[in-house]
């Protein structure tokens, strides 16, 4: 489990900005990630009674939970609060947590996602697609901009808030996840992290020798575990026809292979979506 307790320390995708609180990795943290790298039953029991599901965005918010609550800077107050309004609910505050260092409220919305550069060159968020095409980096900051990290503005927020005695929080953001770079070809974006992680994919024409390189399948795309990868079978290389697959090798680098026609058709939603 070494690797995905250490996944929250990660450097995000977006650089920070203005961001409050400190999740820096520290000495004394990495001391705690230590002795659950000699000892990991305190994170799978936890994950045992609050996680049950292999969806990376519920084990990284659990993962965080798990974090904040053994970190002394920090009090977990609440996790996955809804917020409801005139009988609807507009959504819910990931975690609520008292900075005890800054004496401040924090909202932190927590997101991870994998992202590929369609192309090279100096590239905006619209060309990091999700690997089943269907998200995209500019759309995905949207969303938690303009909504998720606004929900302490509303009506229902604010009572949410004073039911934990909160009267006044900040936000923080941390996106974490990766970004795959096409192999053959530099590409660069505005705002991100200078520190995030990063792969490469190519597409499974391209794709010429399986040795040395195994699958990682859900929910290890967070870790860099490349013992607890599998090995490449006709399967994966079946499916790899019909959607990425994501490949780890011994010098833990991570690649996506991708079908060959990828990411045909995104130029129709492109055109679709373009006035969102």
């Amino acid at each position: 489990m070494r690797a995905l307790a250490w996944s929250c320390f990660s450097a995000p995708l977006i650089a920070d900005g203005d961001h409050c609180c400190d999740f820096t990795l520290t000495p004394e943290r990495q001391a705690w990630l230590a002795r659950l790298d000699a000892d990991d039953r305190p994170l799978t029991d936890y994950l045992a009674r609050h996680c049950n599901s292999p969806r990376l965005g519920l084990v990284f918010e659990s993962l965080w939970h798990f974090f904040l609550h053994q970190d002394p800077d920090f009090e977990l107050l609440a996790n996955n609060l809804p917020v409801r309004q005139q009988g609807r609910t507009l959504g819910e505050f990931d975690v609520i947590l008292a900075d005890r260092k800054q004496g401040v409220h924090v909202h932190l919305e927590l997101a991870v996602k994998f992202f590929l550069a369609r192309q090279g060159g100096d590239i905006d968020y619209q060309h990091w697609l999700g690997p089943n095409r269907a998200d995209r980096l500019d759309r995905k900051i949207a969303r938690l901009n303009e909504h998720q990290l606004r929900l302490a503005q509303t009506d229902g927020g604010r009572d949410a808030l004073r039911e934990l005695g909160v009267d006044h929080c900040h936000t923080h953001l941390r996106l974490a996840g990766l970004l795959f770079y096409p192999s053959d070809t530099a590409c660069s974006g505005r705002d991100l992290h200078p520190e995030h992680e990063r792969g490469h994919w190519l597409r499974r024409a391209e794709f010429d020798n399986r040795a040395h390189w195994r699958v990682l399948e859900k929910p290890l795309w967070l870790t860099a575990d490349y013992e607890r990868a599998v090995p490449i079978t006709d399967s994966h290389w079946r499916r790899a026809q019909e959607r990425p697959i994501m490949l780890i090798n011994p010098a833990l680098e991570r690649c996506f292979v991708v079908p060959d026609n990828w990411p045909d058709g995104v130029h129709t939603a492109y055109q679709l979506n373009s006035s969102g």
